[in-house]
């Protein structure tokens, strides 16, 4: 699981849907949720899901299906589905599946259920250039700085675009000045 790369995606994507003047803080704190909702499958066990169950790790909520349906439910919790609030959805739908595709391209694991509830064939990338990161406190390891520094490095991009400063608004012109 890439843990960072997750964060990253969410940060990204509620900078973008912010805007240049709204505040930053809960667009943020709602798309990383989003980024790591799928994640929420690792309570499975814990409520009794047995071995081979689409309710496992990487199963149903990892699944294009269950991202369409988060998406969606955020617009609408979010008021309704008007044109902002479409877009707002489509961001939500692809950054809760970004989830699952950068699973696919982590090393370990038996694969995404993408396809569920249609299939339940797991799928993986044929490159896993990113390595698995340790679960729970194990992360607090060198192997789990060693996992954070590499995605560090991948993630860049989105990284920077999310804390990168903005520039402050130009003041307004009024009609009687030059």
């Amino acid at each position: 699981m890439p843990s960072l790369g997750h964060v990253a995606v969410g940060l990204a994507a509620g900078r973008l849907h912010a805007g240049p003047a709204r505040p930053r803080l809960a667009p943020a704190l709602a798309f990383t949720a989003l980024s790591l909702f799928p994640d929420l499958d690792v309570l499975a066990r814990s409520f009794g899901a047995a071995r081979g169950s689409p309710w496992l790790h990487r199963g149903a909520l990892h699944s294009l299906l269950a991202a369409a349906t988060v998406g969606d439910a955020v617009a609408l919790l979010a008021g309704g589905l008007d044109r902002s609030l479409r877009l707002m959805a489509g961001t939500a739908v692809l950054v809760a599946a970004s989830h699952g595709i950068l699973d696919a391209f982590t090393g370990g694991g038996g694969g995404v259920m993408f396809l569920w509830p249609v299939s339940l064939e797991r799928f993986l990338a044929p490159w896993h250039v990113l390595p698995a990161a340790p679960i729970g406190l194990r992360f607090l390891s060198s192997r789990g700085l060693d996992v954070f520094v590499l995605e560090a490095i991948w993630f860049s991009p989105l990284l920077l675009y999310t804390f990168w400063p903005r520039r402050a608004p130009a003041p307004a012109r009024s009609a009687s000045s030059g």
